[in-house]
């Protein structure tokens, strides 16, 4: 997974609403896993309701972002470790309970399977996977603008999707635990509103045009982009933003599973 600043930068404001899902499943004794924690908002919401929360990131400066993050808040429960998913440094059954948000989707099949076989091996007999991963065929936009599928395709163009089912990863989950070795208990799915009002969509346009223009001449670089396409999806932005009827909620789809 590509880690570019202005990517940290967004997930930074990712909270516990990604993770409401699997509230009913954690207790106050819960040792809990957040595998791909990236800046740590996420463990650290969830550190509030469990006894331990640990999360891993490959990335050295998420990691950085994560400590950052537990030094301003005063959180004694939670700590971040740089680590790659595949080969986690923990024992087995260390946790009742692990993680992953915004994550596997980015897994080639190969590491996806190693991954979540770390995740077994990690968790205790009984314990609970929890995934929340995007469904590009659950997305609501309107207006079809040609701009803004522009943008959401150079974003993928990022994270060098081979698979096209990975698109859809959302609503495959539950059979890709269950062939991983996990059974799956309850599934789900939600929305991230970017268009709730005046100031989400203004927002919305921000943090587009920030991702763009940082990622651009990397994109160009590697030659997944051209100038010319930044530049429309630039312009698609702007034009979504200036209507005030516009809205574009992106799904996410949940699953919890048991380590039997």
């Amino acid at each position: 997974m590509r880690h570019d600043s202005s990517i940290v930068e967004f997930q930074q404001k990712r909270g516990g609403d990604c993770a409401a899902f699997f509230v009913p499943f954690l207790t106050s004794d819960t040792i809990l896993l957040d595998a791909g924690c990236g800046p740590g908002t996420i463990t650290a919401a969830l550190a509030g309701i469990v006894a331990k929360a640990v999360g891993v990131d490959i990335e050295p400066k998420a990691i950085a972002a994560a400590n950052r993050l537990a030094a301003r808040t005063g959180l004694t429960n939670v700590t971040f470790v740089e680590a790659d998913m595949t080969t986690l440094p923990f024992e087995d059954g260390t946790f009742d309970a692990v993680f992953f948000h915004a994550v596997l989707y980015h897994e080639s099949r190969a590491v996806l399977t190693r991954t979540l076989a770390e995740a077994r091996r990690v968790l205790k007999p009984g314990g609970f996977v929890a995934t929340r991963d995007a469904d590009v065929g659950g997305n609501v936009l309107h207006p079809e603008i040609d701009g803004v599928h522009l943008a959401l395709d150079l974003w993928q163009r990022w994270y060098e999707h081979d698979d096209p089912a990975s698109l859809r990863f959302g609503r495959q989950q539950g059979s890709i635990l269950r062939t991983n070795g996990f059974t799956p208990v309850w599934a789900g799915a939600s929305y991230v509103n970017h268009s709730a009002d005046a100031a989400s969509r203004s927002e919305a346009v921000a943090d587009a045009r920030r991702s763009l223009l940082g990622l651009g001449p990397q994109l160009v670089g590697k030659g997944f982009a051209t100038d010319d396409e930044i530049q429309a999806a630039l312009a698609g932005w702007e034009a979504w933003g200036a209507d005030p009827d516009a809205v574009y909620f992106r799904c996410r789809c949940e699953c919890v599973a048991r380590r039997d």
